[in-house]
């Protein structure tokens, strides 16, 4: 793998989209990790993540993303 966790003591992670990926406290998954995207949520302890996306094209982006990580 090539990044490091680091622990986040933030319980309201912000989710993000960046270059076709998504991102979780500015670490960004690849398509084929979503399993370490919700390990990472876990292991901060996430209650509620934010996303706020500045237009429906961001929103239907991270919903594309998701479906695409899912079928990886």
């Amino acid at each position: 793998m090539r990044r490091n966790l680091q622990k986040n003591n933030d319980k309201n992670p912000v989710i993000g989209v960046e270059d076709g990926k998504m991102c979780i406290n500015g670490i960004t998954f690849e398509l084929d990790e979503l399993r370490e995207s919700k390990e990472y949520l876990q292991s901060i302890g996430a209650e509620e993540a934010y996303f706020a996306p500045e237009d429906d094209d961001e929103l239907n982006e991270l919903h594309s993303i998701v479906e695409r990580m899912e079928k990886a």
